[in-house]
């Protein structure tokens, strides 16, 4: 199968959450299928680095390869992330099963940045459940902790801003979610055998751009003008803008005592299945918190074969169709709402 997830040997096939098949993983390792991009990681042995299955580099052997259901169990294994195919851009998970809702909404609060400070402790109180039940959750879903699970985001989305973007690695840990540099630095050198310097390739130390520019990955097909027509038609004034090909919108963010406040623009990335994402430096800071509401916004976790086989007939003029979500959930309010007690 191609990338643009047209054809190949995996199609026809809808990926189960678990347990994972290592004959259709590899099969749609070798084919680059991307719609399998971000539910499942393979590890090579003889390498000791774990890719996603669209990675460009010659398959490895069947007998090299291992299969993990999440990036944090590769990371667990012993497993360091590819440099080319930068598992920290993987799109997320997403399933309408109901058995595995829990350990979904547990990852997506964790990408957010919720337990930075917060811990496992605060995590289940935002859930509704029990610590046990969160971690039992999480186990079953991805093979791991909630506390490695958080690592890796962290480590992830610090491997992205080193090589993306040139803030300072000071700027960078904290933005991770890391309480210290020694800390952050001491954690990426083990789990990674590499100092974070190595990344920064030859962009100039302590540099503070205007711009900060990320790419979210999708599982194609993806109906992205149908998206932005439905934005544009309920766009609203003085904060948001759909021209062209382009969303655009300002946004201010409260946290730990600070706001926050910027502009967003959301773009389809070119020969990539990814959205291209520009945000204000001033939201350096709170990098996971604003990536985590434009993937909501945007409904990028989502996985297309279930909602076109859902769709049926109506996704054949449209496939790729998602879920319109929102920045804030105050948006979303009928006109004329407001909280109890404020009228």
């Amino acid at each position: 199968m191609s990338e643009n997830g047209e054809s190949g040997p995996a199609a026809g096939f809808i990926m189960p959450d678990m347990p994972l098949d290592p004959h259709t993983c590899y099969r749609a390792l070798v084919a680059r299928d991307a719609r399998f991009d971000g539910r499942f990681f393979v590890a090579v042995s003889s390498t000791r680095i774990y890719c996603r299955p669209v990675c460009t580099v010659k398959p490895p052997k069947r007998e090299n390869c291992r299969f993990y259901p999440s990036a944090a169990a590769a990371e667990l294994g012993g497993y360091r992330p590819c440099l080319r195919c930068r598992p920290e851009l993987a799109p997320g998970n997403s399933s309408i099963d109901a058995t595995t809702r829990l350990a979904q909404a547990a990852a997506s609060l964790i990408e957010d940045g919720t337990m930075n400070g917060a811990g496992v402790e605060g995590l289940a109180a935002r859930l509704g459940v029990s610590e046990r039940h969160v971690r039992r959750a999480l186990d079953a879903e991805f093979g791991v902790s909630p506390v490695e699970f958080a690592q890796t985001q962290r480590l992830l989305l610090a491997k992205r801003l080193l090589t993306d973007t040139a803030l300072p690695v000071t700027e960078i840990a904290l933005a991770s979610g890391f309480h210290s540099l020694r800390r952050f630095n001491a954690l990426f050198k083990t789990r990674y055998r590499m100092a974070p310097g190595r990344l920064r390739k030859a962009r100039a130390p302590g540099a503070l751009p205007d711009t900060l520019r990320f790419e979210l990955a999708y599982r194609p097909p993806y109906a992205f003008d149908a998206m932005l027509a439905f934005l544009r038609d309920r766009a609203i004034p003085g904060v948001e803008a759909v021209t062209g090909t382009t969303y655009a919108r300002s946004l201010a963010l409260a946290h730990r005592g600070t706001v926050h406040e910027g502009v967003v623009a959301v773009r389809r990335a070119p020969r990539k299945a990814a959205l291209a994402v520009e945000l204000s430096a001033s939201f350096a800071h709170v990098v996971p918190l604003v990536l985590a509401r434009v993937k909501h916004a945007f409904d990028l976790a989502a996985n297309p074969a279930e909602i076109d086989a859902h769709l049926g007939a109506l996704a054949t003029a449209n496939p790729g169709l998602r879920v319109p979500g929102t920045f804030d959930g105050f948006e979303l309010a009928p006109e004329g709402w407001a909280p109890p007690g404020t009228i």
